[in-house]
C-alpha cells in the first residue's frame, strides 16, 4: 500500500510580508495611475489645465483681498478724528478743549495744529507759495487731531463721539478719517464672502471634471475590470489605481494652479507698486507664504481624490461579469 504524502499546511504570512506586499501594490498603482495620464496627454492635459484654472481664480483673489487687508490695518492703525476749531477761538479755550478730550476714555492722544502751522504744512504739500504769499490772512482754522484706542472705533461709539463733539463750544466742524476706511472693509469683507461662494463652486466644479475623466477611464477599462473580478479581485485592489488617478489630477492642477497665482501677482506686482508710491506707502505686494502654498496643493489633491472616489464608489459597483 502506498503510502501518501501530506502536504503542510502554508503558513500565514507574518505582518511585515504583508506591509511589504502593501507598500509595493500601492507603489504598483500609484506608477500605473500615472502611466495611464501620460498615454493620454490630450486628456489628461485638459482635465489639469480645467482643475488649475478652477482653483486659481479663487486663490487669487483670496491672496489679493489679503494683500487689501494689510494695508487697510495699516492705515486703520493712523485713523483720526480732526476737529476744525473757530478761527478767532483763544489759546485758553483750545487748551481747556484740550485737556476735556484727554480725560476721554475713548480717545489715546491729542494733538494741537495751529492755524499758522497749517498753512505751513500746506505751504510744503503743495509748493504754492505764490498763491500762499497773496492772501490777506490765514484762511485754515487751528484743529485738534484725535486719535482713538482701537477698541472705540466701531461704528456706534464714533458715531456717539460726533454727536458728543458738536456740542463742544468752538468745534466747526468734524471729519472722521476713518469712515472712507470702514466703507472700504465692508466691502471687503462683501468681496471675501463672494470669493468663498465662488471657490465652493468652482470647487464643485473641480470634482465634477476630475469624476467625468476617471468615469471615461472606467468605461475603457470595463472589460480589464470584468476579468479582475472574475479571478477574484476584491474592489479596493479595483478601486486603486482610479483613486491614485484622482490624486495625480489634482497634484499636477494644484502646482499649476499654484504657478498661475505666481503668474497673474507678477503681472500686477509692477502696476501695484506705483500706486501704493503715489501714496507715499512702502508697501510690498505679499506673495503666498507657505502654508497657503501647501494649503491650495493639498486642496487640489483632496478634491482630486473625492472626485476620483465618488466616480468609483458609483461605476465600478456596476459592472459585473456577464
Amino acid at each position: 500500500m502506498v503510502k501518501t504524502r501530506q502536504l503542510k499546511p502554508l503558513r500565514k504570512p507574518n505582518r511585515t510580508t504583508r506591509l511589504k506586499a502593501h507598500v509595493r501594490d500601492h507603489l504598483r498603482s500609484l506608477v500605473f495611475s500615472l502611466g495611464k495620464l501620460c498615454r493620454q496627454p490630450f486628456a489628461s492635459t485638459l482635465t489639469v489645465l480645467m482643475i488649475a484654472v478652477a482653483l486659481a481664480l479663487p486663490a487669487s483673489m483670496l491672496i489679493l483681498l489679503d494683500n487689501l487687508r494689510v494695508v487697510t490695518h495699516k492705515w486703520d492703525d493712523s485713523g483720526q478724528i480732526t476737529l476744525f476749531l473757530d478761527l478767532h477761538m483763544p489759546v485758553e479755550e483750545i487748551e481747556k478743549l484740550r485737556a476735556r478730550l484727554r480725560g476721554l476714555e475713548e480717545i489715546e492722544s491729542v494733538e494741537f495744529v495751529s492755524a499758522d502751522q497749517a498753512l505751513e504744512e500746506f505751504r510744503e504739500l503743495s509748493e504754492l507759495d505764490y498763491l500762499i504769499d497773496g492772501l490777506e490772512s490765514n484762511p485754515l482754522p487751528p484743529t485738534l487731531t484725535l486719535t482713538p484706542f482701537e477698541t472705540a472705533r466701531a461704528p456706534g461709539i464714533l458715531s456717539r463721539l460726533r454727536g458728543e463733539f458738536s456740542s463742544y463750544p468752538g468745534v466747526e466742524q468734524i471729519q472722521f478719517d476713518m469712515q472712507w476706511l470702514q466703507r472700504l472693509q465692508g466691502m471687503a469683507e462683501i468681496v471675501q464672502r463672494a470669493i468663498m461662494m465662488i471657490g465652493i463652486l468652482l470647487g464643485i466644479s473641480v470634482l465634477l471634471v476630475v469624476g467625468n475623466s476617471i468615469r471615461l477611464d472606467i468605461e475603457n477599462r470595463r472589460d480589464e475590470i470584468e476579468v479582475t473580478k472574475l479571478i477574484g479581485a476584491t474592489s479596493r485592489f479595483i478601486r486603486r489605481p482610479f483613486l491614485y488617478g484622482g490624486m495625480w489630477y489634482g497634484l499636477l492642477g494644484g502646482v499649476l494652479a499654484l504657478v498661475l497665482v505666481y503668474t497673474t501677482l507678477l503681472v500686477i506686482e509692477q502696476p501695484a507698486q506705483h500706486l501704493v508710491t503715489l501714496y507715499n506707502s512702502d508697501f510690498e505686494l505679499i506673495m503666498p507664504d507657505a502654508g497657503q502654498v501647501l494649503g491650495l496643493v493639498a486642496t487640489s489633491i483632496g478634491l482630486g481624490i473625492l472626485g476620483a472616489w465618488m466616480a468609483v464608489g458609483r461605476h465600478i459597483a456596476r459592472i459585473e461579469p456577464s
